[in-house]
């Protein structure tokens, strides 16, 4: 079995199998005798762990006591099973079930025991190349502070954005990538002061500081002000499938 069947019988058990692919599931089971084996077993062990995660109060409980789950189902299944005729083959579906219990514990333990959105998960930044409209007299600086925000130094990034700031305070994109820093750097009151700006303002910028001023509030795990600003967010804004995203998983 490849890791992706694991994947494949989670979908399947979840009901998210598209129904197409539903169709496909079904015949696979009905011809291929070993596919439906390990199916049987996948389907039965997470039955199991199911029960007894009900059972836990928390993630390290449920943790600790995942091998002795997992070796009451194996002795459970060596009784039932003829361990003569049995013998090479069940160490071989052992393997196979071994990466489905990380497979669900993974699973599991994403799903019920985080919030189900984390800032990191949606704050992957576009590219920036602050110097294509830069003039002689800014170019270096305009350069350090693209590679700046480009690596995550976004300590740096901010000192040369106050820098450029300076010299030009109502640049519209400067203000938006300084806001970006000030949230990476916690500085969330800062950034939202400069979002809240630009989102009331007309430039391109406007809906994309919207998305950040969610991604603000989601950091700080304030999530139904979060929620709040992601339903403003129109469909033709370039963030609006992310925002629907995070949206779906909030609520």
């Amino acid at each position: 079995m490849q890791e992706q069947d694991y994947i494949l019988f989670e979908t399947y058990l979840s009901g998210d199998l598209p129904k197409e692919e539903h169709a496909a599931f079904k015949s696979r089971l009905a011809s291929d005798p070993e596919f439906k084996k390990v199916f049987t077993i996948y389907k039965d062990l997470s039955d199991n762990l199911e029960h007894e995660i009900s059972n836990e109060d928390k993630t390290s409980d449920f943790i600790a006591n995942l091998d002795s789950i997992s070796n009451r189902y194996f002795t459970k299944l060596d009784d039932l099973e003829n361990p003569i005729q049995v013998k090479n083959s069940f160490n071989i579906y052992k393997f196979a079930i071994a990466a489905s219990i990380a497979l669900i514990m993974g699973f599991f333990v994403y799903n019920q025991f985080s919030s189900g959105a984390s800032y990191s998960d949606f704050n992957t930044h576009d590219t920036v190349d602050f110097s294509v409209r830069g003039t002689e007299g800014n170019i270096g600086l305009l350069i350090k502070t693209t590679k700046a925000f480009n690596n995550k130094e976004y300590e740096k990034a901010k000192t040369y954005l106050v820098e450029l700031l300076q010299n030009d305070p109502e640049n519209v994109e400067f203000n938006f990538y300084y806001a970006i820093t000030n949230i990476e750097l916690d500085n969330f009151a800062k950034a939202e002061t400069i979002l809240y700006a630009i989102s009331e303002g007309n430039s391109a910028y406007n809906h994309r500081a919207k998305w950040y001023l969610a991604l603000s509030k989601l950091k700080q795990d304030k999530e139904a002000e979060c929620i709040a600003i992601l339903k403003t967010i129109p469909e033709d804004a370039d963030d609006f499938n992310q925002a629907s995203k995070l949206l779906k998983k909030l609520q």
